[in-house]
């Protein structure tokens, strides 16, 4: 595996990526592949640390709180992208995301999660920490936006923050 430093060498690649859409699976016995556009990478407590955010209404919260590895890959630039607008619309809970995308998975080297195959690049992550969103501070603007009348929850359907520290990362 990598160093630190290499694997930081990859983040400008899932940087140019995560607005277009990167996938996060989980440990556990179903891979579903979802859809994020959000994320962050650095160091805390010493770590090379990846942070995802995850709405709580989301079938990937449930998979997620019943596992501590997940793995970010990052489609190749312009790549994937039906399977991307699929895995970002469709619940798990109701879709075979696997029967219905054609899309496979890539086995972990890590410990991590199983990938999905054919991507750019590969963040292998376990979990650490966990915070739940508080939006009493969060600016205005931002809370509208992002939590405000129009989500699918009366609380605006928060998202919960994983600390996933980095056990590798890797090109595709």
């Amino acid at each position: 595996m990598m160093d630190e430093k290499g694997m930081f060498s990859l983040v400008p690649q899932a940087l140019e990526q995560l607005p277009h859409g990167v996938f996060l699976t989980v440990g556990g016995e179903r891979w579903n592949p979802m859809t994020i556009g959000w994320a962050q990478f650095g160091v805390i407590w010493g770590k090379p640390i990846v942070n995802v955010l995850v709405r709580r209404s989301r079938y990937t919260h449930s998979l997620l709180e019943q596992t501590d590895v997940f793995t970010i890959s990052v489609p190749k630039a312009g790549g994937l992208a039906d399977e991307l607008a699929y895995c970002g619309s469709h619940s798990g809970r109701n879709a075979d995301k696997r029967a219905e995308t054609g899309l496979t998975p890539l086995p972990a080297r890590a410990g991590g999660a199983d990938g999905v195959a054919g991507c750019g690049c590969y963040f292998e992550c376990r979990v650490v920490e966990k915070l739940f969103e508080d939006h009493s501070e969060l600016e205005k603007t931002l809370h509208a936006r992002y939590y405000g009348a129009n989500q699918i929850t009366p609380d605006g359907d928060p998202h919960d923050v994983y600390f996933g520290e980095l056990l590798a990362a890797y090109p595709g």
